[in-house]
């Protein structure tokens, strides 16, 4: 249990000012946000949500589901997970996840992207696991008993073969990788960001944005506030995400692809030109591949740098035209509700590719690599593995028993095997989610964890008492002096009245 970890991500500011202005504002019929200079400061607005809505068992937990925390949780047993998904109320975890409506980009050979080569991602799942439409129906029973009707070919290694376009993150430069696996993530809190150039994402809290500040969870990048039922209340950060596609080369203007790219990468800019010698020569205006009205034809003129790319839209068309990310500004977020979310893994050196233009993870946290580095001795087998430490407990009736060392290192070897019987597994061409149903249950994992201030008591109500289950108790453990420093005086009287009381939960 000493791996156990809880981090704060983010966290509502003044959480007791704001429960105090909705408190107030449910008996003013003054819109309480014009009298802020009146409000008491944090802590005597504590002091008053403990004697209006809190003491003498009132029970008013209204006002306190709209500050909201963030939590990442790392290196605790799956049980944990399963145990505080239980009998939540008001809880979020890390699903990072996109809509179905979210469109994939794939390129040619040449590395062009058209609308044809875009798939959604709910296409893409439908077609890998139930396969493509076949052009006939079939009239007589198959030759391996499929009966008669209509049908759906296996199509899972044309999409493993489709060329997707993925983020070089070393060099900036969009390079192709290729689908690993498409997955259903269920039902999830789906939000909508508009960038200022009118692109769009719809997309979980959660789900990671390749930003001008690196890899960001999109909450985390806007520091994004919500309320109890999802709607947006404010964004408190500026974040921009890098999106899909400024040209710095093209076959003809730039026939040395090995150049243009040590060019771009040592930190020129797109005001930089090769002459035919492959020197650098700076110039005030670059010429651009253009798409023209007639098809497949490209006419080459001389455009302001200033005016790309919002002036045109761009036609990433012919060998050796190499296109470089670049940032654009995040302007607003919209609450959608809950939708099917969907998740792709990427195979390849780059776990990243591009969403409605824009540069996503790899959704798919699971990949199974550390399973394999802990077969091959690579890796602790305890820090993928959670077993307890040796020592006396009591089960649910009771009953006390030990845990010895000798029980312990037999459950230890026990993970070995699973783990080696799973590295089998996948290098015989199983996937990674099948194979995985096969290794201990208590494989460790992170996860991240959203809370209001009434729902962080429920679940404290919930996994702190006594004959909860340990790892889970460490869990709140861990939690608490979060809540302490967010929340003093509110978590001052639920350590005086509540804590480990196992009283019905708010």
């Amino acid at each position: 249990m000493d791996q156990f970890r809880v981090e704060v991500i983010a966290k509502t500011p003044n959480p007791q000012q704001v429960i105090y202005a909705a408190m107030h504002q449910d008996y003013s019929e003054n819109l309480v946000y014009d009298e802020r200079e009146k409000w008491p400061n944090e802590s005597k607005a504590g002091e008053l949500i403990v004697k209006h809505l809190l003491s003498g068992g009132r029970g008013h937990y209204g006002p306190i589901e709209h500050p909201q925390i963030i939590l990442n949780c790392g290196y605790f047993p799956h049980s944990v997970m399963q145990q505080v998904r239980t009998h939540r109320v008001g809880i979020s975890f890390d699903v990072q996840c996109l809509a179905a409506n979210t469109e994939v980009t794939f390129v040619n050979c040449k590395g062009e992207s058209s609308k044809k080569l875009k798939k959604t991602i709910g296409e893409l799942y439908d077609l890998w696991h139930n396969g493509e439409k076949a052009i006939r129906s079939r009239k007589i029973r198959g030759r391996n008993g499929e009966p008669p009707g209509e049908y759906r070919r296996n199509c899972q290694q044309r999409l493993r073969n489709m060329r997707l376009r993925v983020l070089n993150e070393d060099t900036g430069l969009f390079e192709v990788g290729h689908i690993k696996q498409v997955i259903c993530q269920g039902m999830q809190p789906v939000y909508r960001i508009i960038l200022e150039n009118g692109k769009t994402l719809d997309c979980t809290v959660n789900h990671r944005l390749f930003t001008s500040e690196g890899w960001q969870p999109m909450g985390e990048a806007l520091g994004l506030v919500t309320g109890a039922d999802g709607h947006v209340i404010n964004m408190t950060k500026d974040a921009a995400v890098m999106c899909n596609g400024m040209p710095v080369a093209r076959h003809g203007l730039y026939p040395e692809k090995a150049t243009i790219e040590e060019k771009v990468t040592a930190g020129f800019s797109t005001n930089y030109q090769l002459d035919s010698s492959g020197n650098t020569a700076q110039s005030a205006v670059m010429k651009y591949s253009v798409q023209s009205s007639k098809p497949y034809t490209t006419t080459l003129f001389p455009i302001p740098y200033s005016l790309f790319p919002s002036t045109f839209d761009v036609h990433d068309s012919g060998k050796g035209y190499k296109l470089k990310a670049h940032p654009v500004k995040i302007v607003k977020v919209e609450y959608l509700g809950e939708q099917m979310t969907y998740d792709l893994e990427v195979s390849g050196n780059w776990h990243n590719f591009v969403a409605n233009g824009l540069v996503v993870h790899n959704s798919n946290r699971y990949t199974g690599a550390r399973i394999i580095q802990a077969a091959e001795g690579l890796k602790p087998i305890e820090e993928v593995f959670y077993l307890r430490p040796v020592g006396e407990y009591s089960n649910r009736q009771g009953k006390h028993y030990t845990y010895t060392e000798e029980q312990r290192q037999s459950d230890l070897e026990w993970c070995l095997q699973g783990a080696k019987r799973y590295q089998q597994m996948v290098e015989s061409g199983i996937s990674e989610e099948h194979a995985r149903g096969i290794i201990p249950f208590d494989v460790r994992q992170h996860f991240v964890v959203s809370l209001n201030g009434r729902s962080l008591m429920h679940l404290l109500d919930l996994r702190y008492k006594l004959d909860a289950q340990l790892e889970c108790q460490k869990l709140c453990e861990h939690i608490f002096p979060h809540f302490q420093s967010w929340m003093p005086k509110i978590a001052e009287w639920y350590e005086k009245n509540r804590l480990k009381k196992a009283k019905l939960s708010p």
